[in-house]
């Protein structure tokens, strides 16, 4: 990498690590371009030259920090129980929000309603892990542990939903709840569910 390279990933990283821990402590709306570059040492343009916008410096930790747990997750995906895979792919990314709270809260807030470029670059993240859980649906009907008539898109949409609100009570500050125990509620929710999708046995 040529000085010139080196440079310019210092100075991301800086403006990475600056936006993290401005959004952490003063919320989304409370942190503005401005006090990042403040805070990284560079001019408000750089940022902006980096970055685009806050928006996109939003998603860019997310995707820096939590897709390359979705990319493990999905490439190491065993064989087993449906829940046992599920909560194959949903554990690391439940661990990594429950690690760091206060920028979580900010990153499940905000990353749905992103919008423009910011919102395209999001939307291959989700729909990486969306489509494995498809997929982990399809080969659990074809085991016959889920019903045959499920439809495999509403399926996985609907555990995705199940791992999303468990996340969501992980982070309420009120629940107190760690990433031991917001697991093993996960692990319950989703074999309840399981029992509602699960094939119907002949008596």
């Amino acid at each position: 990498m040529s000085l010139r390279e080196q440079a310019k990933s210092d100075k991301w990283e800086r403006i990475r690590a600056a936006a993290k821990r401005l959004f952490a402590e003063r919320g989304y709306e409370g942190t503005t371009v401005r006090a990042i570059a403040a805070e990284a040492g560079v001019a408000t343009g750089t940022v902006l030259v980096y970055g685009e916008t806050k928006d996109a410096l939003l998603h860019e930790l997310w995707r820096a920090e939590a897709m390359p747990l979705v990319e493990k997750a999905v490439a190491s995906l065993p064989d087993g129980p449906f829940v046992d895979r599920c909560m194959h792919l949903f554990a690391p990314l439940l661990a990594h929000y429950g690690s760091q709270p206060e920028l979580a809260r900010v990153v499940v807030k905000e990353l749905p309603w992103l919008t423009g470029s910011s919102a395209e670059a999001h939307r291959p993240a989700l729909a990486r892990l969306v489509d494995t859980l498809a997929r982990v649906v399809d080969e659990a009907r074809a085991r016959g542990e889920l019903r045959a008539d499920l439809e495999r898109d509403k399926a996985a949409a609907l555990v995705f939903s199940v791992y999303h609100s468990a996340v969501l009570r992980m982070l309420v500050p009120l629940t107190r709840t760690t990433v031991a125990k917001s697991r093993a509620v996960l692990r319950g929710d989703l074999e309840l569910l399981f029992v509602g999708l699960g094939a119907r046995r002949r008596p």
